[in-house]
């Protein structure tokens, strides 16, 4: 099924995640760099790591939610997917570390949780970025 769209809308959906994906960066690095003089090396890492696998993951459920945004059928199983890709890497996560010394546990799950809050709350914002009249 296809869907119509405006003349001049839609057409470049990368631009609407190009932004998403800078404005996610920049949000990141600052959140980040802000909480990691607050608390010592180890969880430095910890929190760094956290950022990391937040802004790939956001930039994929990102993606695929813009890829069904003009389909209103397809669009709240994308986000149910995006949902389930969230929690299945939260757990993968999780799980990585209940078998690993490699990171601090509390500090990596606590600001993996944060980070994936603080982007899902920025998708709103940039859902629709590239359909606004100039």
């Amino acid at each position: 099924m296809t869907t119509t769209l405006l003349p001049g809308t839609g057409a470049r959906p990368w631009r609407a995640w190009a932004s998403y994906a800078v404005s996610a960066l920049v949000l990141m690095a600052v959140v980040a760099g802000v909480v990691t003089r607050l608390v010592s090396p180890a969880d430095g890492r910890a929190i760094w790591f956290s950022a990391a696998v937040a802004f790939g993951l956001q930039l994929v459920a990102f993606a695929s939610l813009l890829w069904v945004r003009n389909q209103a059928q397809l669009l709240v199983a994308g986000w149910a997917i995006g949902m389930a890709l969230r929690f299945g890497t939260l757990g993968g996560v999780a799980w990585w570390l209940s078998r690993s010394a490699a990171l601090p546990r509390t500090a990596a799950l606590l600001s993996l949780v944060g980070f994936v809050f603080l982007l899902l709350l920025l998708e709103p914002v940039f859902l629709r970025w590239d359909l606004r009249k100039s």
